[in-house]
């Protein structure tokens, strides 16, 4: 006859020892990212939708969650029957915070040159790193804000793509 309680107790006790292995891993003295990984210049593209609009930008993120930034946005003129564009410039003014595994938040206020003024949250992730100075460095990132664009008419989704300058 088949005894079940003869299978189940070896794997439970498999199971035991491998999570307990996995624990003990992740707790002994892995490295986290901190504000300081972030400390530094970046290069930001962010796209509006499916190609709707396209933002080049700069930010400067000083390690110890303060960020500024500058950006230039080609974005459809609105009411436009010839397909216009229209180029918006504007500075971005923010603090950012980040969770050990990578995983942040970005708040800040956008001032654009066609007069809008707004606050915008952003979630991120870094993406790549380096190890250096006895700390992770952040090289590359990708954000998404969390409300459509304040600027880019029409309930539209933003990304951004982050990578260090050197």
């Amino acid at each position: 006859m088949f005894d079940l309680k003869r299978i189940l107790i070896p794997v439970a006790l498999v199971l035991g020892v491998v999570g307990v292995s996995v624990a003990r891993a992740d707790e002994a003295g892995q490295p986290c990212y901190t504000l300081a990984s972030l400390e530094g210049d970046f290069a930001v593209i962010g796209t509006y939708g499916a190609n709707v609009a396209l933002a080049l930008g700069l930010r400067h993120l000083d390690g110890k969650g303060n960020l500024t930034g500058t950006f230039t946005l080609n974005e459809p003129t609105a009411d436009s029957t010839t397909a216009a564009r229209t180029i918006v410039t504007g500075t971005q003014l923010g603090t950012y915070a980040v969770n050990c595994d990578g995983t942040g938040t970005i708040t800040r206020t956008v001032t654009a040159s066609n007069g809008v003024t707004a606050t915008q949250t952003d979630d991120f992730v870094i993406t790549h790193a380096i190890w250096k100075d006895d700390h992770l460095v952040a090289t590359a990132l990708q954000d998404a804000q969390r409300t459509p664009s304040a600027i880019v008419a029409g309930g539209i989704f933003l990304i951004r793509n982050w990578s260090r300058l050197p």
